[in-house]
This record gives C-alpha cells, sequence and structure tokens, in this order.
C-alpha cells in the first residue's frame, strides 16, 4: 500500500508520539519503582529498630523477672516470621499502599 505524503506524515507523528509515550511511561516506572525500593528499605530498617528495642526491653523484663523471683513469661521472638505474608497476627489486618 502505497502512502500519501499526508498520510506519511501522520504515521510518522503517531509513530513518535508512541515513542514519546512510551519513554514517558519508562521514565515513571523507573521513577515509582525507585520510591518503592526506598520505602521498603525505610521499613526494613524501622522493623530492625523496633526487634531490637523489643529485644532489650526483654532483657529487661528477664531481669526484672529473676530479680522477684518470677517467672519470665514474656515472648520477644520476632512478630513478623521470614516469609510470612500476612500482618493478621498483629492484628493490622490489611494494609492499603
Amino acid at each position: 500500500m502505497d502512502l500519501n505524503k499526508e498520510q506519511q506524515s501522520f504515521y510518522q507523528q503517531a509513530r513518535e508520539r508512541c515513542r514519546q509515550d512510551v519513554d514517558q511511561m519508562n521514565n515513571a516506572l523507573r521513577a515509582e519503582w525507585q520510591h518503592l525500593n526506598e520505602e521498603i528499605k525505610r521499613v526494613q530498617e524501622l522493623i530492625q529498630t523496633f526487634e531490637t528495642r523489643k529485644q532489650t526491653i526483654g532483657q529487661m523484663y528477664a531481669s526484672a523477672s529473676e530479680i522477684l523471683g518470677l517467672e519470665n513469661d514474656l515472648d520477644i521472638s520476632p512478630a513478623i516470621k521470614e516469609g510470612e505474608e500476612s500482618a493478621e497476627d498483629l492484628g493490622m489486618g490489611e494494609i492499603d499502599l
């Protein structure tokens, strides 16, 4: 099929516009991916901080229990197990991102 100059121009402009749109989408995807990775890192650091504080408080509880002659009944195991995908055990339900 032979195209006249007007048709060629139309399809060339459409082609260029599609290329620009895909480039813009790729840039937006990269930016969102970077933001998501930064947020994941922030949350991981926050969880580690909480777990470290919990361990310290657990040690204080254990020492106080020992001094009082009471059983140490405090569970300070990690709240989130590796590979666990649900926050239901923490009473949080679903989390909207």
